[in-house]
């Protein structure tokens, strides 16, 4: 260590002998290290990091990143990349059937009683999936944001089965009858506190009646009528 012009301490730069400040990592002038114990761990001739070392930080921040996801899966509180995870002595197992293609066909009072017994297997049956669900129409009722919702009738009258429609089907809730059946289609399973309510919702239209395209059957037969009369000659 050197002392400057000014009374200050300097140190030499072990590459190309300039003058440094104390206070700097690096050379100002080539970019070496001037700590030691930094040129001992693989740094690069520019102050860079070795790709050994790069290598070896990425792989220790994954490493931390799957502990965190992991214990996270142990305690409930997340479902890593949108599936559910089992853990086990020696691993774990990610469940990817709640991503299965297609929409899931229910009755309303089937997912209101799944919901109810056991929201978790619920959850796993049903949540993150499309619905087609077929119920009795109760009633419907404001949302709070100028349109309507609808009530489908499940076993306990005081929570029947929200449904959250879509603009397009606001029109078609409003000619539902009392008891009428109808097939919904919706975009997911939403939830507000115990409260679990179907999202983004269309009304299916009626299924169409079947057709027949042979010929119709013959009259049965009736009493024979008289012949013409035979035209005059």
């Amino acid at each position: 260590m050197a002392r400057g012009t000014f009374g200050a301490f300097t140190l030499r730069c072990p590459r190309c002998d300039a003058d440094i400040s104390p206070l700097r990592d690096h050379c100002p002038r080539c970019g070496a290290a001037t700590d030691p114990s930094s040129r001992d761990r693989g740094l690069g001739p520019g102050g860079e990091r070795s790709p050994d070392e790069l290598k070896r930080n990425r792989k220790a921040v994954l490493a931390v990143v799957a502990g965190v996801l992991v214990l996270s899966a142990v305690m409930g509180r997340i479902h890593p990349f949108g599936h559910h995870v089992s853990v086990f002595p020696g691993g774990f197992h990610i469940d990817t059937s709640s991503r299965e293609r297609g929409p899931v066909t229910v009755g309303a009072q089937q997912l209101y009683q799944a919901y109810r017994d056991n929201p978790e297997d619920a959850e796993r049956q049903f949540g993150r999936r499309e619905l087609v669900v077929t119920g009795e129409f109760l009633r419907t009722v404001a949302d709070g944001y100028g349109s309507i919702d609808m009530r489908l009738k499940t076993s306990n009258p005081d929570a029947p089965l929200g449904v959250d429609l879509d603009g397009a089907s606001v029109a078609q809730a409003t000619r539902l009858e009392a008891g009428e059946s109808v097939t919904v289609s919706c975009r997911r399973v939403a939830r507000t506190g115990d409260e679990h309510w179907l999202q983004d919702c269309l009304i299916q239209p009626p299924a169409l009646a079947p057709t027949t395209s042979g010929p119709s059957p013959a009259a049965p037969p009736g009493p024979s009528a008289p012949p013409p009369p035979s035209p005059p000659r």
